[in-house]
């Protein structure tokens, strides 16, 4: 059976998760790069592979079918143009981009060359948020009313204040860093025509660029209301998602990896975002724990590891027969438009129409 050749740029912590993730459900992986050169052959090593000094020599060198790129947020274009060029699909992790353009001018390039584009939105892949987009396609809501993301936890300063995630010019802010809710508001309920958002920093003046508060009102094109609430401050955490209908209600709840449908008739469905035990479990124990982020030898949660297996299989599924389903390679722009309007709207102080 056929094998899909990989390549990784970015070693640090998503960047192992990604090379162990694919590898794990069958990739064979060439190569790999960072610009910390120990970072690649440490994790070179790790996985018996080769370390590259930069992105050329690896794509010359090893002329993969796939390149994962995993470098930090702002840093995603010119590896992603660099593998396209070589003639390679691309997996870029979230967000696609911190700026628009350079999405758009992406997805034009690949469809010169023919090539897929993937982004890391693991949470579609999820059995449960798969089962929840067939529940609304199906109608089964009725007409979508109303609907409320929320991502909500309390964070401590952290440490090292030099770390390029506490810099919103690096990271785009919270909107694109952590960009999951957003991105499923976009996927399941459709196009998004308007946006008025406002943002904060009321409990990390250390870092006062990078706000703990943020809360979007969002107008979808089908007339659906919806918003949208995450931030650092919040000492009593929400994660989830609520979408409303004249037949029902949907209720995604990450911390406690369920999903539960309830009907006008009095029925009541629940299911788990896994349907894998372990995998669940982790996911509940892991809202209650301190969330610590890219520490390199930092122990990945089974959750979060079976997510990546889950979206790497796939990915690498869909390249080897076109006809197998992969969410991860539409819709890919639709939430940074929409994070983008809402900045613009935090700056301007005015509703935004797309």
């Amino acid at each position: 059976m056929k094998k899909i050749n990989i390549a990784l740029i970015g070693c640090g912590f998503f960047g192992q998760q990604l090379a162990l993730g694919f590898t794990k459900v069958g990739a064979n992986l060439l190569g790999v790069t960072d610009l910390s050169m120990n970072a690649a052959e440490l994790l070179a090593e790790k996985l018996n592979t080769t370390a590259y000094v930069d992105i050329e020599t690896l794509l010359q060198n090893t002329k993969p079918d796939l390149v994962l790129i995993a470098t930090p947020n702002y840093a995603h274009k010119i590896p992603a143009i660099v593998a396209l060029k070589h003639n390679c699909h691309i997996f870029i992790e979230t967000p696609f981009s911190i700026h628009q353009a350079d999405c758009e001018e992406i997805l034009s390039l690949a469809q010169a060359y023919n090539k897929r584009v993937f982004i890391g939105h693991l949470l579609r892949e999820l059995p449960g948020l798969k089962q929840a987009k067939k529940i609304i396609e199906s109608n089964k809501l009725g007409k979508i009313t109303v609907a409320r993301a929320t991502r909500q936890r309390w964070i401590d300063s952290f440490q090292d204040k030099n770390w390029w995630k506490n810099d919103v010019n690096l990271t785009g802010g919270k909107l694109f860093n952590e960009i999951h809710e957003l991105d499923l508001l976009c996927w399941l309920l459709g196009k998004v025509a308007s946006v008025y958002a406002q943002s904060t920093n009321r409990s990390h003046n250390d870092t006062p660029d990078n706000h703990d508060i943020i809360q979007l009102l969002l107008q979808f094109e089908s007339g659906v209301f919806a918003s949208l609430e995450m931030g650092t401050a919040y000492r009593l955490h929400e994660w989830g998602i609520s979408i409303h209908g004249e037949l029902g209600a949907l209720v995604i709840n990450f911390f406690t990896s369920t999903m539960t449908l309830s009907l006008s008739d009095g029925s009541r469905e629940q299911f788990n975002l896994y349907n894998e035990f372990e995998a669940d479990l982790s996911l509940r124990e892991s809202g209650k724990a301190t969330q610590k982020y890219n520490l390199p030898h930092t122990l990945c949660p089974l959750w979060l590891t079976r997510a990546v297996e889950i979206e790497a299989e796939s990915v690498i599924g869909h390249l080897l027969d076109k006809d197998k389903e992969c969410t991860l390679d539409e819709k890919n722009v639709d939430a940074i438009i929409v994070a983008s309007a809402a900045k613009k709207s935090i700056q301007e102080k005015k509703l935004i129409t797309l």
